[in-house]
């Protein structure tokens, strides 16, 4: 019922999980709004349900029963919650025990839920449960009660999300203080008043106080040189005016730093100023750059030097921090000297090793030095090949080592090598595995180059042809063409020729073949070599020849369709003249028969003469029948077997058709019944049911109707010895009729039951068959009831 509801929507579940509501104790706000809905409404149960994919949680409750109040939730089969979520729209339930879809709640049975009123309880990520009132008793829940609860279930959702944005507060402030606390950077947070609030271990290590000495200090007392304090104030508090100005994020800004031991060295301080209160307070990173000054001034050295170099020289540090870019590089990879110092030189330029910069940098400093190419990504996004020099020295404060990169632009080189390669690639791939033959045949006319496809063509393995003579394989009564148009590709006449000819086969046979074929030559005009195209067309002669075969063999069917159609056309002529000599021819002398039979056995005074006369009125009643059957198999057969239904008072229906076939059955039918049906397929299915109980049970029983959902079925039942099992399949179909006419009845044609189904489906109907109880068989007819 619920496999696409939002009940098991991941993103919703994650987000009543996220609450943290599921595994503590109960929250004091919550039970206060709980107890408050059992004072206004007079409930004995309140519950605050939050619903997952596979439980309800009472992160709330007042009145649940044992053991559900100890276990404080219950699974799916026992929540009406879940219908609340899956709506998101208030549930109100008067007597559950009489809800088709709660009554088989397991909440019902087990908890003794019967009365309940449940409103949404809606955040952010959507519905995360209910906030209900339950009643073990029926309950007419009124709007004021439910206005009550809904109002109630909105500040259930607030007090969640207030304690949700408490306890994420809470995580945030750990986070970071962990943070802080992890940080190899110094952090410090200081007041307008210049009076230190908080000091990491990151700024212990720094300025060598202690957090306990620094905290309640003045910070320029701490780490501000003397002179320094305005270039400090307008660092960490730019814009204010004694306190009044707004928050402001600076860049970042070197100054001047003193330590505990009084070592003045250079820092940068990246500082943010938010307001606590009505004050505002300064929260900053301290980085010590003293060993990146160092660096650039050595950098700045070693450039002057090596900038008039022709080639890229770089020199970085391990770790690929640019130190110095002289005036070559700024010229190969078109980024300035400015923009790239202290930066890392394979991120920038997008540096393609040969190998993986461990195996490089690992033989770097095993050996000291480093040669191969390298692939780097220009300012202008165009890729340079270079051949890479490195070498590794100490550097100038002798504390670690740096590399000296020499870079030589040969991406021209590399291009046209990989232009040559990637052409004679391309030429093997396409040549090799063209699905077509292809072959290269030298002045000579033997075979240079062939492809899989030409040697399997003719039964050879590709190298094996190589240096055979090419017109060797060419069929004889094709040479001399061959060598004509051969003759005038060589003397100019035209660059290349098509025709097909037949190709030798290995085994001998011929194989039929499209062939074209190119002479190839050098600058100076020269004829170089032949270049041939070779198409196996033998499949598509066989099959031009199918296609012609199956053209005549369509023609020939055609014209006996023509044939079929006409005597079909004839025989359909002929079925309307006999339905129109069932109709008029033999209708009209029959309905005389059976009018002078009626007058005969109504005015004959000798006792002997009607019981003759009702014989032959009952002889000509079923040729009629007979005939009526034949005309509706046939208009059925015909497409023209259609009902003109009409409204039909059953009952009195019923009883006309049974009067009308001289038979005594009692009819059983509710009063007022009305059906859709043709009065007159009425009485020709009913009667054929009636005839049938005759012949084959003894006679009918009974005529019973039975309603049901906008349906009336009319049975008719009889005490026979039923129909036989191999019979019952097929009993509706044409010709099928039993073995055995049974006592005191005569064989059928097989038509009546079949004309009879198809004149109740023309009605929007159907026919059917059971056994009756204890024995014989009941027909029953389905027809639509009048409203």
């Amino acid at each position: 019922m619920f496999e696409n509801s939002p009940v098991y929507d991941p993103q919703r579940i994650r987000a009543v999980e996220a609450t943290g509501l599921l595994h503590r104790p109960p929250v004091a706000g919550l039970e206060r709004l709980t107890r408050l809905a059992a004072r206004l409404l007079d409930t004995p149960v309140i519950l605050v349900s939050l619903v997952t994919g596979e439980r309800q949680v009472f992160v709330s409750q007042l009145g649940l029963s044992q053991p559900w109040a100890d276990a404080g939730e219950t699974p799916l089969t026992h929540s009406f919650c879940q219908h609340v979520v899956d709506t998101d729209a208030p549930l109100v339930v008067t007597d559950a025990r009489e809800d088709d879809v709660l009554a088989g709640n397991g909440a019902v049975a087990d908890i003794g839920v019967v009365s309940y009123a449940g409103m949404p309880i809606r955040l952010d990520s959507g519905t995360y449960g209910s906030f209900c009132a339950i009643d073990g008793h029926p309950r007419e829940w009124t709007q004021q009660e439910l206005d009550i609860l809904e109002d109630l279930a909105a500040a259930v959702a607030s007090e969640i999300a207030l304690e949700q944005a408490a306890r994420e507060a809470r995580e945030a402030s750990a986070t970071f203080g962990a943070i802080l606390t992890a940080t190899n950077d110094a952090y410090l947070s200081v007041d307008a008043d210049g009076v230190v609030l908080e000091w990491n271990p990151g700024a212990e290590r720094l300025f060598g106080f202690e957090r306990e000495i620094a905290v309640g200090s003045r910070l320029a007392g701490l780490i501000v040189p003397s002179g320094s304090q305005d270039a400090y104030a307008d660092a960490l508090f730019p814009g204010y005016d004694d306190g009044k100005g707004s928050p402001t994020l600076r860049e970042r800004t070197e100054l001047p730093a003193i330590d505990r031991h009084g070592r003045t060295f250079p820092v940068e301080v990246s500082a943010q100023v938010t307001r606590t209160g009505l004050r505002p307070v300064c929260h900053a990173f301290v980085h010590d750059i003293s060993a990146r000054r160092a660096g650039e001034e050595e950098m700045r050295r070693q450039a002057e030097l090596i900038d008039a170099a022709p080639a890229a020289i770089v020199v970085r540090d391990q770790d690929g921090t640019i130190r110095s870019w002289n005036r070559g590089a700024e010229e190969m990879y078109g980024w300035p000297a400015q923009a790239v110092i202290g930066r890392n030189i394979h991120r920038l330029l997008n540096t393609g090793f040969p190998k993986g910069l461990p195996e490089i940098e690992t033989e770097l400093m095993a050996t000291g030095r480093w040669q191969g190419e390298l692939r780097h990504r220009r300012a202008d996004g165009a890729v340079v090949v270079a051949l890479s020099q490195h070498v590794v020295r100490s550097t100038a404060d002798g504390t670690g080592h740096e590399v000296i990169e020499t870079n030589t632009d040969i991406t021209e080189r590399r291009q046209a090598e990989e232009r040559l390669g990637a052409s004679e690639r391309q030429f093997r791939v396409q040549f090799h595995q063209a699905t077509i033959g292809q072959t290269i045949i030298g002045l000579d006319g033997r075979f240079i180059r062939v492809n899989d496809a030409f040697a399997r063509m003719l039964g050879y393995g590709a190298d094996e042809m190589i240096g055979m003579v090419n017109s060797s394989f060419t069929h004889p009564d094709d040479r001399s063409r061959a060598a004509r148009q051969l003759a005038g590709l060589y003397s100019g006449d035209y660059d290349s020729y098509e025709h097909t000819k037949k190709l030798v086969h290995r085994d001998g046979h011929a194989v039929d073949a499209q062939v074209g074929v190119r002479l190839v030559r050098q600058a100076d005009g020269q004829p170089l070599h032949l270049i041939g195209f070779v198409q196996d067309i033998s499949d598509q002669l066989v099959i031009q020849r199918e296609r012609d075969e199956a053209l005549a063999t369509l023609a020939r069917r055609n014209h006996q369709l023509v044939e079929t159609n006409s005597e079909l056309e004839d025989a359909n002529q002929l079925k309307l003249d006999l339905m129109g000599m069932l109709s008029h021819d033999i209708g009209t002398p029959l309905s005389t028969i059976l009018g002078y039979g009626e007058i005969l056995g109504d005015a004959a005074p000798s006792a002997d003469v009607p019981g003759t006369a009702a014989k032959i009125v009952r002889a000509a009643q079923r040729i009629d029948q007979l005939r009526l059957n034949v005309l509706a198999m046939c208009s059925r057969d015909t497409s023209k077997l259609q009902a003109h239904r009409e409204v039909v008072s059953l009952r009195g229906a019923l009883q006309e058709v049974v009067e009308s076939a001289d038979q005594t059955v009692a009819v059983s039918c509710p009063e007022h019944v009305q059906v859709l049906v043709n009065p007159q397929h009425l009485q020709q299915i009913i009667t054929n049911f009636l005839t049938n109980a005759v012949k084959y049970g003894g006679g009918a029983t009974a005529v019973a109707v039975t309603t049901e959902a906008g349906f009336a079925t009319i049975g008719v039942h009889d005490d026979g010895p039923g129909v036989p099992a191999d019979v019952r399949e097929h009993l509706f179909e044409r010709f099928t009729r039993a073995a055995d006419a049974g006592a005191g009845g005569t064989a059928g044609h097989g038509l009546g039951l079949h004309i009879v189904a198809s004149l109740a489906e023309a009605n929007g109907g159907a026919v059917g068959q059971h056994d009756n109880q204890p024995t014989g068989s009941v027909f029953t007819l389905r027809l639509e009831m009048a409203r």
